[in-house]
């Protein structure tokens, strides 16, 4: 389903029900999602999560072996996925630990918004367009 969406960004969280850092980064995929909604970008970015308990993973370019994984799939090109990694300093002696972590470095919704954007695969202006005119049509309800 989301190879089929090439004129969409996909964002597909991967997750396991029973997986406790997976119940905490689901609050913070929630909020993203609710962020997309808000910025009326949803036309243009799809937002998706997958319990690989219970299903197959969808691509042949993605690692479910750690649990929350995240991949953004840009429009157009869908065969490579770009995969959420942690932020860690490979020089550092604490490198491993660091990397470990996993997502934990993500608080909000809003540190993947900040992530899928310096991607730089998304069409600022035509998000920025999307958002304007949400703020328009509200301003006519009114």
């Amino acid at each position: 389903l989301v190879m089929e969406r090439e004129e969409e960004h996909t964002m597909l969280l991967m997750k396991q029900s029973t997986c406790g850092h997976c119940k905490r980064f689901s609050i913070f995929w929630n909020e993203f999602q609710t962020i997309i909604q808000a910025l009326n970008w949803s036309s243009v970015v799809n937002v998706c999560k997958i319990d690989v308990s219970k299903n197959d993973v969808p691509h042949p370019q993605i690692d479910a072996l750690d649990l929350p994984s995240v991949y953004y799939f840009p429009a157009g090109s869908k065969e490579t996925p770009i995969e959420m990694t942690p932020k860690y300093d490979k020089d550092s002696i604490d490198a491993q630990y660091q990397y470990d972590e996993g997502l934990s470095w993500v608080t909000s919704g809003y540190d993947v918004v900040e992530w899928m954007m310096k991607q730089g695969k998304l069409d600022l202006e035509l998000l920025t367009s999307l958002d304007a005119n949400k703020a328009n049509s509200i301003d006519e309800d009114i």
